[in-house]
């Protein structure tokens, strides 16, 4: 059977949807099992995503939104994974907070929780509530040791890092040791082993708590886009899992399968992309599917998703088949050249490097400093100890 987790957007007829698509498809080996999200109002721990991207939901509607998915037989994963606190829960009072947020979230129904942090995770089971525990994406889990450290700490389910998604190997033994609950994100964008990766996560985090600096949005969104456009190939390099392909790891003991987008659940297209994953094919443009029809730039390109049949077959059946060193190896451009025009794409990246070049907030910061920085800027002693309150807002 494959599990599909999917992101919640905390409406009742969403969970009624995906219980007409268990109808339909669990006879057939698919079942929506999760929906996963965060309250935005009067919430101060955050979570992986900036706050004025995510659905907007109180105490009161996650409620309602929880035993309605519970009387369908789906179940809702809190998401407690910010991935830094300002060291808060090392304190009395924020231990404090947290065990209390943690006893208003069992209040309100919720059993499940998808936590980053491990000083968090210890805060969890010493509470004394009975929550079942997913280890987060942002914990890099990307080897046995990793997993089975996780599995020590009392973790029922892990999210094995997008890095490996093409390392059968080594998911093989992470399988292995941490047993059947492992999942995978497949409609990933990220670059594997992205250089930006834990960064972008840290500043997410802290504008998870409303603290939104355009700045530093700007910065992390453009750096993504401008690596994956490094190369047209490049798109073959993302972390991206086919629908066409999930054979490949629940032959391999992988049964938990989730569809990322809690920026995009507002705006519709879910459900037709993990309608395209029940079906395990789609007829149509990859990058459609993985933004869930919600494209967040401007500059798209064309990848005809089934002219990449086989692409991942090689790194399946031969062991270690990549290894990491694009200088060394052609194969991401030999089949990119099957999947994309490369004329048009090759216009649209030009436009989009000279687009996000042109429009590089962080360097118009940096250059309005001016050659010295003294005579733009007034910084005094007092200045130099700032002082940000993350449990505000």
């Amino acid at each position: 059977m494959k599990y599909f987790c999917m992101p919640a957007d905390f409406k009742k007829e969403t969970i009624d949807a995906y219980d007409r698509l268990n109808e339909t498809y669990e006879s057939k080996g698919s079942r929506i099992v999760e929906t996963y999200g965060n309250v935005t109002i009067g919430d101060n721990f955050g979570s992986g995503r900036v706050l004025k991207q995510l659905p907007e939901v109180d105490f009161l509607g996650m409620k309602e939104y929880v035993e309605h998915s519970s009387e369908k037989g789906i179940d809702f994963s809190y998401t407690f994974n910010i991935p830094y606190w300002q060291n808060r829960e090392f304190t009395k009072e924020g231990a404090f907070k947290l065990k209390e947020f943690l006893r208003h979230l069992y209040e309100v129904g919720v059993r499940d929780l998808t936590v980053s942090m491990p000083s968090f995770l210890d805060i969890v089971k010493w509470s004394g509530y009975d929550f079942k525990v997913k280890a987060s994406a942002i914990c890099h889990i990307t080897t046995p040791n990793k997993a089975l450290a996780y599995k020590k700490m009392g973790v029922e389910r892990i999210v094995a890092d997008e890095s490996v998604h093409r390392d059968f190997q080594t998911l093989k033994n992470i399988v292995k040791v941490f047993g059947e609950n492992v999942e995978i994100i497949v409609n990933t964008m990220c670059h594997r082993n992205c250089i930006y990766r834990q960064f972008h996560y840290n500043e997410t985090g802290g504008d998870s708590f409303g603290l939104c600096n355009e700045v530093g949005v700007n910065f992390f969104e453009h750096k993504c886009l401008l690596q994956r456009y490094d190369t047209i190939s490049g798109l073959l390099k993302l972390g991206w899992v086919r629908p066409e392909d999930l054979h490949y790891y629940s032959d391999i003991g992988i049964n938990y399968f989730k569809l990322q987008g809690r920026q995009h659940v507002g705006k519709g297209g879910h459900i037709k992309a993990l309608e395209a994953y029940l079906k395990e094919s789609y007829d149509g443009n990859l990058m459609d599917l993985l933004d869930m029809f919600n494209p967040r730039y401007s500059f798209q390109v064309f990848i005809d998703n089934k002219k990449l049949d086989g692409f991942l077959e090689p790194y399946y059946k031969i062991e270690n088949f990549c290894k990491s060193n694009c200088t060394q190896c052609n194969y991401c451009d030999t089949y990119a050249r099957k999947a994309i025009d490369y004329k048009k794409t090759s216009e649209v990246v030009a436009y989009a490097k000279a687009f996000y070049n042109e429009h590089d907030q962080f360097k118009k910061l940096i250059d309005s400093l001016g050659p010295d920085e003294e005579s733009h800027v007034d910084i005094g002693k007092e200045d130099m100890a700032i002082d940000f309150d993350f449990t505000e807002g």
